[in-house]
């Protein structure tokens, strides 16, 4: 795979996301706290010479809203546009559950005026069954700023990418030293007594439980969105076509012709179990009016686990960084270290400083152990082929010159096994997505 894959974009996303979560079951699905804990999201994309990225532009006439791109460039930084900005005021990520980014499912928990409370078959706080959850199709519980009578919460948005060179097949890719796809808590700083601070690890159940997910509606737009782009500052005249319309927030979408990829970042972590193994993920679906576990292999990519280089590691660790980032300071909280090193001395850029896992190849190689169970051992782990990118699940292909809008989300997944509850703590995230004009799985 690395030598058919054309190195087009890299997509670094910085979202600085605390997460606080208070554990009252055993199971996956969790009850979190209402104290929001969005302190704000930087998210940045950057791409080569061959790859160009846009943000999006809406325009609404006698209420129906049309998409399209703004100006494409090889960055992209959300922070600087904005129709993004509801990303700084965001509430907490609570647990949730999809399939394919378009049903979503909100957990049901059972309260003290239940049957099965005031009976002593559940207690309060104890999620109910699957079957009770709430259907979320309209995006209700999407990029909320409070949190809605019922738990639940996951962020979208949407952007535009184009391949001025050629046609050719999106994939999320490891990366190289300059880039890469990663999810890691950020590790905290802790103030003692004397004054001096340390740097702590996290849990690490927040990176094991969450998902980035990429929904693609691949056919051309039809309606008059071009007319709308075409009169538009930001229309370049080598773009004639569009692809991908998507519902508002509010209304359901229908599409029978769509891809949902699932990136699984940290796939073989377990802070509530054993590492080097992996846990297959039954996420929820919907079929014929029900809710039901749903099989996907043929849309995740899983990458291994992800880590923070460390003194004891190669290169030059995060504790010593954090060192060279409050000397001299005057300093005096917690909250203030982390400022000044993760936004005033890295300023998002952890690449360096991040030891990041290749990806299984082929996922169906990972599902073959699943006959025997749902865990796939060390042993079986260590047989499986690995890559730079998950050869047998692509995002989009692009056809040349034609601008695609691509809805992207960010979730913690409620039915993966280490979503049992997490200390407050922040995660960031980055993505590079590859470009290949070949394509093995065709």
């Amino acid at each position: 795979m690395n030598k058919t894959l054309l190195k087009l974009i890299a997509v670094v996303m910085a979202l600085i996301i605390s997460v606080v979560m208070v554990v009252t079951i055993s199971y996956a699905w969790t009850t979190i706290s209402t104290a929001p804990i969005a302190e704000g999201i930087q998210i940045t994309i950057g791409g080569g010479n061959t790859i160009m990225m846009a943000p999006d532009i809406s325009k609404t006439v006698d209420g129906t809203t049309y998409h399209y791109p703004g100006f494409f460039d090889d960055t992209l930084n959300f922070s600087r546009f904005e129709q993004y900005d509801y990303l700084n005021q965001l509430s907490a990520l609570l647990p949730v559950s999809t399939a394919d980014g378009i049903n979503w499912f909100i957990p049901e928990y059972y309260d003290i005026l239940d049957e099965a409370v005031i009976n002593g078959t559940a207690c309060v706080g104890e999620g109910k069954p699957v079957t009770e959850f709430t259907l979320d199709d309209t995006l209700e519980y999407a990029n909320l700023t409070e949190k809605k009578d019922k738990d639940g919460h996951y962020i979208y948005l949407d952007f535009w990418v184009v391949s001025p060179g050629s046609d050719c097949t999106l994939r999320v890719s490891e990366g190289d030293e300059n880039g890469g796809s990663y999810l890691l808590e950020l590790m905290a700083p802790t103030l003692y007594a004397d004054g001096s601070f340390t740097l702590e690890s996290t849990s690490g159940t927040t990176a094991a439980s969450a998902r980035v997910g990429f929904l693609v509606d691949p056919d051309y737009v039809t309606d008059n969105t071009m007319l709308y782009y075409q009169q538009s500052y930001t229309y370049k005249e080598q773009y004639q076509k569009l692809r991908g319309s998507y519902s508002e927030r509010g209304s359901k979408w229908y599409s029978s012709d769509y891809n949902f990829t699932i990136y699984e970042p940290n796939g073989d972590q377990h802070p509530n179990g054993e590492d080097n193994t992996y846990v297959i993920t039954s996420s929820l679906g919907y079929s014929d009016g029900k809710i039901v576990l749903a099989d996907i292999r043929n849309s995740l990519a899983v990458q291994l686990k992800n880590s923070w280089k460390t003194a004891s590691s190669a290169g030059i660790g995060i504790e010593e960084v954090f060192r060279t980032a409050i000397a001299g300071k005057n300093i005096n909280s917690e909250a203030e270290a982390k400022d000044a090193l993760y936004n005033k001395y890295l300023q998002g850029n952890f690449i360096p400083y991040v030891t990041k896992g290749s990806f299984v190849t082929n996922t169906e190689d990972l599902y073959s152990y699943y006959a025997s169970g749902n865990i796939v051992d060390t042993e079986e782990m260590s047989s499986l082929g690995l890559s730079g990118a998950a050869e047998s699940t692509c995002i989009v292909k692009l056809e040349k010159n034609v601008p695609q809008r691509i809805r992207m989300f960010v979730w913690i997944e409620g039915q993966d096994v280490d979503c049992t509850g997490a200390e407050a703590v922040d995660f960031a995230i980055s993505i590079e997505l590859a470009g290949s004009t070949q394509d093995i799985y065709e």
